[in-house]
């Protein structure tokens, strides 16, 4: 299969986003042999009128869902529709400069084997792909840490198709957060390590969300379950047993914050979901897990 690349999005109430996104999308994609998907898990707010003024039919593949089965289950159902040999998993929110996605296509050229994790530039600050933290477990990696990234962040991240499939791709149960490093921790310990590209895109963060106190509260829930779900998902047992005392000790202050922020209930129910699913989350992987081993290399390896 030749090099390409096909745009997966997943969309949700992202009408006037992605009006104002796509059209850079389209420039940067002329005369290159890019391909969209998009996946649409709030199908009436217009993004498929948008689309099909941006993008050639033959372009372009719309897959809708009013059942809104989360971001991880879209991208893997959007993965499952590509037929070139690499994605790129790209927030509806993010704009591209022209010359973006030749540059990224360079780096699959170079690295066509590998995941690669694309800068974002967000909340004031650039980051490249996901980082390790010894409080939150996962964080968004600064751009200027020197070490590789542990994977590339969902919100855009290059896979080769064959290895996001192989991998089983996100493990839908987390549904709209974690799922990026639920697959770096796997994948690290398989030995599969991300390149970090030095490309930023200017990124909103967060448009989904914004201004609904529901879906506030719906984040708060994930936050704190999801975060306990993928420690059990993806680490061993020794490094487990060290790291359970110190997110412990986390969420007792995660708990101080959201409760000045009104949002205590949804987490602490966020907790208590984590622990009762957690041991069911783990027979869901059977394959490596992240080590001692995994921590002492990922800390040590700089950046190429």
């Amino acid at each position: 299969m030749a090099t390409e690349l096909t745009i997966v999005t997943v969309l949700y109430r992202s009408g006037d986003m992605l009006a104002e996104t796509l059209p850079t999308w389209a420039r940067s994609a002329a005369g290159l042999p890019v391909r969209f998907i998009f996946a649409d898990n709030w199908p009436d707010d217009g993004c498929e009128k948008v689309i099909a003024g941006c993008l050639d039919d033959d372009r372009y593949e719309y897959l809708p869902d009013s059942s809104n089965p989360g971001f991880a289950a879209g991208c893997n159902r959007a993965v499952a529709a590509a037929t070139t040999s690499h994605v790129l998993l790209l927030n509806p929110d993010v704009w591209l400069p022209d010359d973006a996605l030749a540059r990224i296509c360079a780096a699959v050229a170079e690295h066509p084997d590998a995941p690669v994790a694309v800068g974002l530039a967000m909340h004031g600050g650039e980051y490249v792909g996901i980082d390790l933290n010894p409080i939150s477990l996962f964080i968004d990696r600064s751009a200027a840490v020197s070490r590789a990234p542990l994977g590339p962040s969902g919100g855009a991240a290059v896979f080769p198709t064959e290895l996001f499939r192989r991998f089983g791709g996100f493990y839908e149960h987390l549904f709209a957060w974690g799922e990026d490093a639920d697959l770096a921790f796997r994948l690290y310990a398989s030995g599969l390590r991300t390149h970090g590209l030095d490309l930023v895109l200017p990124h909103a963060g967060g448009h989904s969300v914004d201004g609904d106190q529901k879906l506030q509260g719906f984040r708060a829930f994930l936050l704190a379950r999801n975060r306990l779900l993928v420690a059990a998902r993806t680490l061993t047992w020794p490094l487990m047993l060290v790291a359970v005392p110190i997110l412990a000790l986390a969420h007792v202050a995660l708990a101080a914050r959201r409760m000045r922020q009104g949002l205590l209930r949804p987490f602490l129910r966020g907790v208590g979901r984590g622990l009762v699913e957690g041991p069911a989350a783990r027979r869901q992987w059977n394959g490596r897990r992240f080590g001692f081993a995994a921590l002492l290399s990922y800390l040590t390896v700089r950046r190429a």
